[in-house]
């Protein structure tokens, strides 16, 4: 009878340990679910993180990019290029007695730095209101809003100058259309294309598809003009969003 009464204690003390491990282990485990839980959205959320931070990371390099582009292009808005100085040498009654007033000037093609690209030439016009004749050679606006480098300007190949009294016609040359123009001869460009453009730039002024298959947006003929003063100096330059200008220097 007692060893019944101990057996069934040790029995029932067994069950009792047995059922608080199984409830400790039971606990655990679940405490240990609900950690690997968590670490687990834990990493997806660091992920999803990281994943944001590279989405992010490129969004601002797309930016940077896109600013770069757009800071290129208003630069070349800007860009001031083929330059040319005319100096008023003289103006005054003709040389021959005649009594019409006869301006002399000197007209010399500049680099970006300003200096002389070549000997300057000595032109004599009647009057006193002189032009400068020029073909523009305007390209795509994709070309500037990419900051292309070879077509994100515009062109110009200087023709002539003549005055109120000087028809153009019978104006003075200053470029021919069929020669690589002076101040393009030192750029890095493709040859081909503008030699081809150069030479033919009537025939694709007249042609637009193809014109446009080269990228030439439009091609016009621009002659600006000054009431010339002796003793002033003017320059002629080019800018992409404005053609041909000739102004007074300071």
């Amino acid at each position: 009878m007692l060893r019944n009464l101990v057996l069934g204690s040790f029995a029932l003390l067994a069950a009792f340990w047995s059922y608080v491990f199984y409830d400790s282990s039971t606990e655990a485990n679940r405490a240990l679910r609900v950690r690997d839980d968590q670490i687990a959205q834990l990493e997806m959320d660091n992920g999803q993180k990281a994943g944001r931070i590279d989405a992010l990371d490129l969004q601002v390099q797309s930016l940077e990019a896109k600013v770069s582009q757009l800071e290129l292009a208003r630069q070349l808005l800007q860009l001031d290029h083929r330059i040319a100085r005319i100096e008023v040498l003289r103006q005054g009654p003709g040389k021959g007695g005649s009594g019409e007033v006869q301006t002399e000037v000197l007209f010399t093609e500049l680099d970006p730095e300003g200096e002389p690209i070549g000997p300057g030439k000595e032109i004599t016009l009647p009057g006193t209101r002189i032009y400068v004749e020029g073909i523009v050679v305007k390209f795509g606006d994709s070309y500037v809003e990419q900051g292309d480098p070879l077509r994100g300007t515009s062109i110009c190949l200087l023709q002539r100058m003549f005055s109120e009294e000087l028809a153009p016609e019978e104006g003075v040359a200053l470029d021919s259309i069929n020669q690589h123009p002076l101040p393009f001869t030192g750029d890095d460009l493709p040859d081909p294309l503008y030699r081809d453009l150069f030479e033919r730039v009537w025939h694709y002024a007249n042609d637009p598809d193809a014109a446009e298959r080269i990228g030439v947006r439009a091609i016009q003929a621009e002659a600006p003009s000054v009431e010339a003063r002796a003793g002033q100096t003017y320059r002629l330059e080019l800018r992409q969003s404005g053609g041909i200008t000739l102004q007074a220097e300071r």
